[in-house]
């Protein structure tokens, strides 16, 4: 008899994980979300800027139609020069998402500064902005670093539900 009963507690202590195992695969859901940055609160350089502006953050259409950002597609945002790592860097971003994402070049130019840090609220160090269709910035990047276009790569994935 205590044979049995060893015999039943392992075989529910084996089936318990199982059970949650099957409920979690028939009943859960991994989602996973790149959320807009600015959305609850305001931006450091803000008032570097003299400008105002309201949360959740967007981008005006009156930049977005000067830069032709389209409202179907991401847009990867590159301010300044390139040089060999970026462009590599870059090129991995355009051949995994070339149809899905428009990569929109800005030259050095003291117009394009000011957009950098008062549009897209960019730091020194970042030259590179994610911007979703409807004007929302999803994330700011290096585009000579590796591990920053590996989050970039990441992140587009998980907008585009691609994971």
């Amino acid at each position: 008899m205590e044979k049995y009963k060893k015999v039943i507690v392992l075989f529910l202590a084996l089936l318990f994980p199982v059970c949650i195992f099957l409920f979690l695969k028939l009943f859960g859901k991994n989602e996973f979300a790149v959320p807009p940055l600015f959305e609850a609160e305001y931006p450091e350089r803000v008032g570097e800027c003299g400008i105002t502006i309201t949360l959740p953050y967007r981008i005006a259409d009156s930049v977005k139609s000067s830069l032709a950002l389209p409202a179907d597609k991401l847009t990867v945002v590159h301010f300044g020069e390139t040089n060999t790592e970026s462009e590599t860097q870059l090129k991995r971003v355009m051949n995994e998402y070339g149809q899905d994402v428009k990569m929109q070049r800005l030259a050095e130019t003291a117009e394009n500064a000011q957009l950098k840090r008062c549009v897209f609220f960019l730091n020194d160090r970042d030259n590179l902005v994610l911007v979703d269709g409807t004007g929302l910035i999803r994330g700011h990047y290096v585009s000579a670093d590796r591990e920053e276009i590996d989050r970039l790569l990441t992140e587009i994935a998980i907008i585009l539900k691609r994971y």
